[in-house]
């Protein structure tokens, strides 16, 4: 499910409704295996299932196991580790290609665990699943999701409620495609322009925020943070270099510049001679991948695939210090 926080208050409203649930979620993954580590899905008590931990066949065995479980009443979490190829160990091969392993949690989940679903879904802290039950820590945060096993117990925990924030300077055509793409990644989107009136900024409805405000204001309404992503695209290259200038300095997980090349290095040219190197190295430009992309849609894409890029670790960049 793309938006972790309605997932968590799916999964609440299902204990409440129906008593019990099977929630399954990615633990560990390496290589190609489906599903990412956190990934998450849930079977309701009364047989519905939403989110997803790879899809396919694994899946729908995994689902199959889940209304097993729930058919039997109370059960023990249930470790189920796979490895993706065609032979395998202790019947763990599940036939597919593509080489990975992934271990899944399935984890019986009770009416009295909904409160710390709905806390999961609203407040910032950490989660954690363990034979001993499900807790929620408001005062912790971890620097990623962890999965820790022994021969005798185990322990996964995850940051809940940290949504990655996405504020996009500038409401065109090129910000109105990447909100729709963007609300589909977990990201809380703000867009920021200083026209009245403007349709593209009217019509979007992926939006959470919407602001209107001088650009000259613009730095108080960034705030920093690892999980803070920033693109400036604004009507003008005018406006552009002047965002640029006040968000240099801002400690944030990514400051992009939308652009060609030219633009970037004639903007980056002029900041040259009021920021130190150090500072303008946090702007990123052009941003997307190189896709050979035109149309406000395809550059979308490209600043979106990216950003998953950074976001998985494929990026070295990272926030300004």
């Amino acid at each position: 499910m793309a938006n972790q926080a309605i997932f968590w208050q799916r999964l609440a409203d299902g204990l409440e409704r129906h008593g019990s649930a099977v929630l399954m979620i990615v633990a560990g993954s390496e290589g190609s295996s489906p599903g990412k580590a956190g990934a998450k899905m849930a079977v309701l008590a009364n047989g519905e299932c939403f989110g997803t931990v790879g899809g396919g066949a694994v899946e729908h065995g995994l689902v199959e196991k889940a209304r097993s479980l729930l058919a039997q009443g109370s059960f023990q979490p249930y470790l189920s580790r796979q490895r993706h190829n065609l032979l395998g160990t202790e019947g763990q091969a599940t036939g597919m290609l593509c080489g990975g392993e992934q271990t899944v949690l399935l984890y019986g989940c009770q009416a009295s665990d909904s409160a710390i679903c709905h806390l999961a879904g609203n407040i910032q802290g950490v989660l954690t699943l363990s034979p001993d039950g499900m807790a929620f820590d408001p005062a912790r945060t971890l620097s990623g999701q962890s999965f820790l096993q022994t021969a005798n117990d185990w322990r996964y925990e995850e940051n809940v409620g940290l949504c990655k924030q996405a504020y996009l300077i500038g409401g065109g055509h090129v910000s109105l495609a990447l909100s729709k793409i963007l609300v589909t990644l977990d990201f809380e989107i703000t867009v920021i322009d200083e026209r009245d009136n403007l349709d593209t900024l009217k019509h979007n409805a992926d939006a959470h925020h919407k602001k209107i405000m001088p650009y000259r204001f613009i730095s108080d309404a960034i705030p920093e943070g690892n999980q803070v992503f920033v693109f400036i695209m604004t009507h003008s290259h005018k406006t552009d270099e002047k965002v640029a200038e006040r968000l240099a300095g801002k400690k944030v997980r990514y400051l992009g510049l939308l652009g060609s090349r030219n633009k970037i290095a004639q903007i980056k040219s002029n900041l040259g001679a009021k920021l130190p190197a150090e500072t303008l190295q946090r702007i990123r430009g052009p941003i997307g991948l190189p896709i050979n992309s035109h149309t406000p849609e395809e550059i979308a894409v490209s600043i979106a695939a990216e950003l998953i890029q950074i976001v998985n670790g494929g990026d070295s960049q990272g926030m300004g210090k």
